[in-house]
């Protein structure tokens, strides 16, 4: 199963599932990952949610790669509530990346009041990731609070030069 789905035919890494499940064998840990992988890549976000939900029926118990998956799932498919909801509700406290994941693509859908909020969680987890720094100040520009931009800009100016601060070095 884990070859299939690190092949081009995502989809038949699904209909293997199904095969599996018929065969009375049991998928593990890294064969769901593999799955919930290969749904995101292409785009087969019912099949996802199925065997996302599916892990528990085999004993399976989703961990932060499994959720970041998913996150990444319905963040392509632009199931931002869905994604949020599944990071809020995590056990396991999400890494910045989980959050920077949905922050970008809130940015792809053009969901600026979204991206803001989940923006705070990005940059509390991540706040050395410039990246999100500037994609907060070009939403905020996009809707007109250019205070908050130059705020937002301003932070990460005074943070880059604190951390390059001259020194000397003896070799």
């Amino acid at each position: 199963m884990n070859l299939a789905c690190k092949m081009l035919d995502r989809i038949h890494a699904v209909k293997m599932f199904q095969h599996l499940e018929e065969s009375n064998d049991r998928p593990n840990e890294i064969g769901f990952l593999s799955l919930l992988s290969a749904c995101g890549h292409a785009g087969l976000v019912e099949e996802g949610n199925y065997v996302f939900a599916r892990m528990l029926s085999y004993s399976v118990k989703p961990n932060l790669k499994h959720c970041t998956c998913m996150v990444d799932l319905l963040g392509r498919s632009g199931n931002l509530q869905q994604a949020e909801a599944l990071v809020l509700s995590m056990i396991i406290s999400p890494y910045g990346g989980v959050w920077g994941n949905l922050f970008s693509r809130c940015r792809t859908y053009n969901q600026v009041e979204k991206g803001i909020r989940i923006a705070m969680y990005a940059i509390d987890s991540e706040p050395e990731n410039d990246g999100y720094h500037i994609i907060l100040a070009n939403m905020y520009s996009s809707i007109g609070r250019w205070e908050e931009e130059e705020n937002v800009r301003r932070t990460m100016k005074e943070r880059c030069s604190a951390d390059n601060k001259v020194g000397w070095s003896l070799l």
